[in-house]
């Protein structure tokens, strides 16, 4: 009897990785062009940031992410460029998708915004 027993148990064990590995025509799997490519939420936003912070912007007063400020991708190095004033010292301006931040550098607290910086260089 525990023969049979541990005989049904390792038959169980053997065929259940097979039965779990086609993940079968259930929504999403395999059709979905993002399958595997990170988390859901994540997937399609920018540098894989959570959906709150993806299109975020930050107004007068509050904090940005410590990475927008220090890294140079973020960093406008040539404000006259975007038609802004040079920052005063201890600021720096920042370039999120279109919107300009006037940010200071030791906090990444932010002193002004400009909107649709980019699309007004465009008219």
């Amino acid at each position: 009897m525990k023969r049979l027993i541990l005989f049904a148990a390792a038959a169980a064990l053997l065929t259940a990785p097979a039965a779990l590995a086609d993940p079968g025509q259930g929504k999403g799997h395999g059709k979905d062009k993002h399958y595997n490519s990170g988390p859901p939420g994540l997937s399609d936003k920018p540098y894989g940031m959570p959906p709150g912070q993806a299109k975020k912007m930050w107004r007068r007063g509050e904090r940005m992410p410590r990475a927008y400020y220090v890294e140079t991708r973020y960093v406008i190095v040539q404000p006259q460029r975007y038609r802004l004033a040079p920052p005063p010292p201890g600021y720096r301006w920042v370039l999120v998708e279109d919107d300009a931040y006037l940010v200071r550098s030791t906090n990444g607290l932010v002193a002004q915004v400009v909107a649709d910086v980019v699309v007004s260089l465009l008219r």
